[in-house]
């Protein structure tokens, strides 16, 4: 018993210090328990009305006039607006589409009928269109209202976006102010005519169709121009100053027409006082008199 020796101090320093350490270990492989999940509500979606999902069918299958009478159903104003507005230009949207298949199947006119449409239903496509409106699908549009003598409409509306390039608003013009011409000269309204020429001659100052309607209107300026002297030999002053001023619509700038016109006039007014003046002689007693 007496061999056996007491443990050294350092002996418990270390068995402490080893103690230390296998506590640290043992916490770093613990498995810490994740936090609880956080709880959230589930949103509540409700169901679509029957209305709005009609509207959708009817869309779908291109049932556009169906679809609007679908908003019958709503009676929320700012709701049925906004509705209104979608399904309008889903409708035109569909529309030119539907357009453009007629005119590469070769039905142009048909194609120009729908855009019309389609512009009468969203005008606002004329100054913001789509990108699926075609230029040559608006020009034909614009051949169409000019065909149907709405040329001054169509003038306004070729300038309303950037669909047509310089050159091809020009030919758009031209042909307005052409046909336009001719059916001034059809209704006999030879000043608008001339008018209307003139523009025309500005955008294409040598075009033969220009130059064969400046032509028509010289002959029939020359016609009238000889009706009136022939009116004037006659007598017939009323007629001469009629017929010159006729030609004068077609020709402002002859000189010789005015002064034509400013002779009968002035002959015309002596004629008139001297009738005057025969009719007041006839009135007085003495006139009386030397009529008995």
């Amino acid at each position: 018993m007496d061999d056996l020796k007491a443990p050294s101090p350092f002996f418990f320093a270390r068995l402490s210090l080893l103690a230390c350490f296998g506590l640290f270990f043992s916490g770093c492989l613990e498995t810490t328990a994740p936090p609880p999940a956080h709880h959230r509500l589930a949103k509540k979606v409700s169901p679509a009305p029957d209305w709005v999902i009609k509207i959708r069918q009817d869309e779908k299958e291109g049932n556009f006039p169906q679809a609007l009478a679908e908003l019958e159903k709503t009676r929320n104003v700012r709701e049925r607006n906004l509705w209104e507005t979608r399904i309008l230009k889903r409708w035109s949207l569909f529309d030119i589409d539907r357009a453009k298949s007629l005119e590469r199947s070769g039905h142009a006119d048909d194609a120009s009928f729908l855009l019309e449409a389609v512009f009468k239903r969203s005008p606002e496509f004329l100054t913001t269109p789509p990108p699926s409106l075609t230029t040559s699908l608006f020009k034909k549009f614009l051949e169409r209202e000019i065909g149907e003598n709405q040329e001054l409409l169509a003038i306004k509306q070729s300038t309303m976006n950037d669909l047509l390039d310089k050159e091809e608003k020009k030919g758009v013009l031209f042909d307005a102010y052409i046909h336009l011409t001719k059916r001034r000269i059809s209704e006999e309204k030879f000043h608008y005519a001339m008018l209307d020429l003139k523009k025309a001659f500005v955008l294409k100052p040598v075009d033969p169709e220009a130059l064969s309607l400046k032509t028509l209107l010289g002959l029939q300026a020359k016609k009238w121009t000889e009706k009136g002297y022939q009116a004037f030999a006659d007598q017939n002053l009323h007629k001469a100053i009629y017929f010159w001023k006729r030609a004068q619509e077609i020709r402002p700038e002859d000189k010789s027409l005015l002064e034509n016109i400013h002779k009968a006039q002035n002959l015309l007014e002596k004629l008139q006082k001297i009738e005057q003046e025969q009719e007041q002689v006839k009135g007085s007693p003495g006139g009386q008199n030397i009529g008995k």
